[in-house]
């Protein structure tokens, strides 16, 4: 999700390369302002009203449902986030080439499991590794920086940051998401290479104000260069409880160079 963001696979803008971080899909945005008026009343500023929905996520669970494109490559994301574990199942589609990819992180332990493609040019393994290990669950520890951002975004307390954009912010025309009326904030967050990109945050107009989508690069329809996509929230509030698999093996094992801020491996 950009906000839970997905992974970004090599294919999309930069490799990973042996046990590399995986960067996120992209960097999203918003505008800014000041407070509005709407006949003799005053209504609060867009910045206040963004805070006010991070302020409503607190630590809730939440389902999320995203689609992201760029180049060509298309990579959709749906999930859970969870008090102490969270899931998330990924596919990535260019052409006629497919990579699916599955994360979970439960405790201190992230796990994921591809199909050969996925695990060659998402993950970054070798091609007779990624033949081996296909549809196998490969573990690293949390506390594994360079891993870590494969199951980022996963766990309740994490959901807050992945919605962090920067001002000015300002008021964008209001929609309405899945029958929910919305009011529309304008924002930026900074792409991987150091630009920015627009984003509206869609939050409920009534009731608490929680994030109902996302979007970014509003008006894009995610060409060559450009990224487009759209992020959304429902089920907030959700209890998710997800156990690590029966079996696993270590992802350090395959990828010895990802040990990064590790302090620990999983056996498998």
């Amino acid at each position: 999700m950009r906000s839970m963001r997905p992974i970004r696979p090599r294919s999309t803008v930069t490799a990973a390369a042996g046990g590399a971080a995986l960067a996120t899909l992209a960097g999203l945005a918003v505008l800014a302002a000041g407070p509005a008026t709407v006949g003799a009343a005053t209504t609060p500023s867009a910045q206040s009203e963004y805070q006010a929905s991070l302020k409503a996520v607190g630590t809730q669970g939440v389902h999320f449902s995203s689609v992201a494109s760029q180049g060509g490559v298309t990579i959709r994301v749906v999930g859970d986030t969870g008090a102490s574990s969270g899931t998330q199942t990924l596919t990535v589609k260019k052409g006629s080439l497919a990579e699916q990819v599955s994360a979970r992180v439960a405790g201190s332990t992230g796990y994921v499991k591809g199909n050969a493609t996925a695990l060659h040019n998402v993950i970054g393994l070798t091609s007779s590794q990624s033949s081996k290990y296909a549809g196998t669950w490969l573990s690293f520890p949390t506390s594994n920086s360079a891993l870590a951002e494969l199951v980022s975004g996963l766990l309740n307390s994490q959901v807050s940051g992945e919605l962090q954009m920067s001002g000015p912010y300002t008021y964008g025309t209001a929609t309405t998401v899945n029958g929910q009326r919305t009011v529309a904030l304008h924002g930026f967050v900074s792409t991987s290479s150091g630009s920015k990109a627009p984003v509206l945050l869609y939050v409920a107009a009534t009731g608490t104000p929680l994030p109902l989508q996302e979007v970014t690069n509003p008006g894009s329809a995610g060409g060559t260069t450009a990224i487009h996509g759209t992020v959304t929230f429902s089920k907030w509030g959700e209890k998710t409880s997800v156990s690590a698999p029966g079996r696993s093996v270590s992802l350090l094992k395959l990828v010895p160079g990802a040990t990064s801020g590790a302090t620990s491996t999983t056996a498998g």
